[in-house]
């Protein structure tokens, strides 16, 4: 009883020097409150040990205790064949985000945000382009649990909207298909299910071998220096390239800036553009 004198002794107090300190929920471990005038610190606190209701009105007898959401966290690896340069280091080029040309809201589904500070990044890390990345159910890899958007870095790094961490998914602990696609790339999916926790992040590589991808050799390009890549010039995403994906690109040619025409990304669509499909990439594609 006298902990909650104390507690109330204080609240008042600070009232009475105009000091708000909000309210919060109190954890059995202590909570610290504070505003530019005071701090206030709890070390009292225990389970909610009971739970009354008279079907109007619920009353939790004891402290609340904060939630912690445990997320699955996932490192995948993957690299376009559009803007991907094989002499030397293997990286991508970054010319859509140093041209100014990428945009801060993701052009997938949920329309997610990023800042723009993201895309000064320069180097390995480079932010390249968005990118889609969905976890699989383990018994059907046709069945999308949970999907979101991401960013991808010169180095085949796919990471989270801020541009360094790890993806985190609201699933638990279990084994799953990983699937990634990308605006004018075939998508690609890891052969087998891959095992996610909680406690550490996951890495997958996607581009260390055709036996990582399901659909091997058809969804997936070899580049030299042990590099495989997602096949560019999918247009329609429809997992497959066709000379339709090769019509639509004659008709943009010419265009400039963020369009999934720019089959090589460099900003710019272009007859390179059409080449690169024509010459190795009609008829691949695999789909799931």
């Amino acid at each position: 009883m006298k902990q909650y004198i104390v507690i109330l002794t204080l609240l008042f107090s600070g009232s009475l020097f105009s000091q708000t300190l909000e309210r919060s929920v109190i954890g059995s471990s202590g909570r610290t409150l504070s505003n530019t005038n005071a701090s206030l610190d709890f070390t009292v606190g225990e389970l909610v040990i009971a739970t009354l209701s008279n079907g109007t009105t619920t009353l939790n007898q004891g402290f609340h205790q904060e939630v912690i959401i445990l997320q699955l966290k996932l490192s995948p690896v993957v690299f376009l064949q559009g803007p991907l340069v094989t002499s030397g280091t293997v990286i991508m080029d970054d010319s859509l985000r140093s041209n100014g040309l990428l945009p801060a809201t993701s052009p997938y589904a949920d329309s997610v945000t990023c800042e723009a500070t993201v895309f000064d990044i320069t180097g390995n890390n480079a932010i390249i382009d968005w990118i889609w990345i969905s976890l699989r159910d383990k018994n059907d890899p046709t069945v999308v649990l949970a999907s979101q958007s991401g960013l991808l870095q010169a180095d085949g790094d796919i990471v989270s909207v801020d541009g360094i961490s790890a993806l985190e998914f609201d699933l638990p602990s279990d084994s799953y298909y990983i699937a990634v696609n990308h605006r004018n790339h075939v998508a690609v999916m890891s052969a087998n299910t891959v095992a996610l926790g909680t406690s550490t992040v996951t890495s997958i590589d996607l581009s260390d071998a055709t036996a990582s991808v399901f659909g091997g050799s058809n969804s997936v390009v070899d580049m030299g220096n042990g590099i495989f890549a997602m096949i560019a010039g999918d247009f329609d995403e429809n997992g497959q390239i066709q000379n339709t994906d090769t019509n639509v690109v004659i008709q943009l040619l010419g265009i400039s800036g963020y369009s999934k025409a720019d089959i090589d990304m460099n900003g710019q669509v272009q007859n390179s553009d059409i080449n690169s499909i024509l010459n190795t990439n009609i008829g691949k594609g695999v789909q799931f």
